[in-house]
Parts: structure tokens; C-alpha cells; sequence
């Protein structure tokens, strides 16, 4: 199964913030969309970084209450993996468990098309899984004499 199919259940918007914009605004933006993660783009749309929760306890660890008024790009990640809408659950799966990330953007032909999340991931595994369940079950009862 694609990524493709978790964005057209979910939906392709994605919340996004300039990096120079406060951490106290990605701070705001998370709790009032209920996200995990801001994906930072400048003017044009290009995707430059990701600013997780993460992220946010770092950079108040370090800073304090400081962190709050400094840019985005002074907290965020800018070494940011993504994926293709076109790439397979079960690869995301291994590489978000790999990699330790919850949140993939996902880019088309260099444009930020949706974000997905380990528990999309999960989430389309599971039903997945009952479906090839089902499958075997019907398999194993039209076959029993």
C-alpha cells in the first residue's frame, strides 16, 4: 500500500510556518491544530526544515524561556527525510522505527504535497493486515472438506 492512499484519506494539508517566525508561534500553531510537528517553508514553498515537539523541549532545555522569542530556524531540523507519495507503508514504517522520527513530509517533484505520521502508518498497517486475515481465513474455509 502507497502513501498515496493514506493522503486520500486524510487529506494533503499540511500547517506550515516561515523560519523566521517565532517558536512562540509554532508553539501556538501546534495546540490549536492538535500536530506534532510544523513544517517550516520559505515565501515560495519550498520545504526547509521541520520544527517537532521535540524540538521544542530541546530548544527550552538549552534556552529557557529564550527559545520562545528565537526563529524558527534556530530550533528546527533541517535535515529533514521525507517521502514520495508513491512509496510503500511498509518502507516508512521501518524507517520511521529506524530513524526514531513520527512525522514524514511528503514531497512531489519537489513540492510539499502532505505530511503523514507513524500513526497514519500504523493505522494503514493494521487494516492491511485484517484484510489479508480475512483473505486467508475465507482461503482456509472454502478449502476445509
Amino acid at each position: 500500500m502507497s502513501v498515496e492512499r493514506i493522503l486520500a484519506k486524510k487529506g494533503r494539508n499540511v500547517i506550515t510556518i516561515l523560519p523566521e517566525h517565532m517558536v512562540s508561534d509554532a508553539a501556538r500553531l501546534l495546540t490549536e491544530h492538535k500536530i506534532g510537528v510544523m513544517v517550516a517553508c520559505d515565501p515560495k514553498g519550498k520545504l526547509e526544515g521541520v520544527l517537532s515537539e521535540r524540538d521544542l523541549v530541546k530548544g527550552i532545555a538549552q534556552y529557557g524561556a529564550a527559545a520562545l522569542t528565537m526563529p524558527v530556524r534556530n530550533l528546527m531540523t533541517t535535515t529533514v527525510i521525507t517521502c514520495k507519495p508513491t512509496d510503500d507503508v511498509k518502507d516508512l514504517m521501518q524507517i520511521m522505527t529506524q530513524r526514531r522520527i513520527r512525522h514524514l513530509p511528503v514531497l512531489e517533484d519537489g513540492r510539499l504535497v502532505g505530511i503523514v505520521s507513524i500513526g497514519d502508518v500504523v493505522h494503514i498497517r493494521l487494516q492491511e493486515t485484517q484484510i489479508e486475515m480475512g483473505v486467508l481465513r475465507d482461503y482456509a474455509i472454502t478449502r476445509t472438506p
